[in-house]
């Protein structure tokens, strides 16, 4: 059963570039070390929701619930991965994450 993972990320003011940077780095982090995130796309919104001077939207898109478990597991274990956090803690304001079934 293939499963959509969301995420939306809020920066602080003034902190968008520099987040913007850091997910970039991440994602080519991942990308080298665990193969490539399936179906991934970043969004800012537009109108009706969210904050478009301050927040990102991505969306992975995974062939199984194991497929995207086993990915986290390993990004979460990796000690270069994990450096990155208190940068995140210092520019992001709020960070949310959906889990989606994809329909048929």
């Amino acid at each position: 059963m293939k499963v959509m993972l969301r995420e939306i990320m809020s920066f602080l003011p003034g902190k968008m570039a520099e987040g913007m940077k850091l997910l970039d780095e991440m994602i080519t982090l991942a990308n080298k070390k665990y193969g490539p995130i399936p179906n991934m796309k970043k969004y800012t919104p537009w109108l009706g929701g969210g904050n478009a001077m301050h927040t990102v939207v991505i969306e992975m898109e995974w062939d199984s619930f194991a497929q995207m478990a086993e990915f986290f597991e390993k990004s979460y274990a990796d000690p270069e991965m994990m450096q990155t956090m208190p940068q995140w803690e210092a520019i992001e304001e709020r960070h949310q994450e959906e889990l989606y079934m994809v329909m048929p």
